[in-house]
Parts: structure tokens; sequence; C-alpha cells
């Protein structure tokens, strides 16, 4: 991670394992799951982890991640 005056620039890499251990960390979920259940609408309470479906947004709609989501 690059912090350059406010901006911080996370790796792919970086930024998926956040998601993963914040989603996990959060709902008891991987974030495939949590992307997979806001894309469907059946995700409850979204202002919750609104930062991390932020992050997930930063990613190419081709990323592996959201691939299956």
């Amino acid at each position: 991670m690059l912090e350059r005056d406010s901006t911080i620039e996370l790796s792919r890499e970086e930024l998926v394992a956040q998601l993963e251990q914040e989603a996990m960390r959060r709902r008891g979920v991987s974030a495939r799951q949590l992307i997979l259940a806001y894309r469907l609408g059946r995700l409850e309470d979204p202002g919750e982890v609104a930062d991390l479906l932020a992050l997930a947004s930063l990613l190419p709609e081709d990323d592996p991640l959201l691939a299956a989501a």
C-alpha cells in the first residue's frame, strides 16, 4: 500500500485481502458471497458494509472475484 498525500493506492491483492477479511469478520461470509447477496438484493442492511461494497466497485467487472457474483 502506498500513501501519497491523502490518496491510498491498494494493489488488487491487498484490496481483495481486505474485502475477504472484513466480509468474514463482519458477516461470516466470503467477499464473493457478500457481493453476490448484494447484487441479488438479499444483503440485509447493506449500509453496514457500504465501505466494502465501495471497495469492491473499484475492481473491474471482469475481475475473478466478481465474475461469479
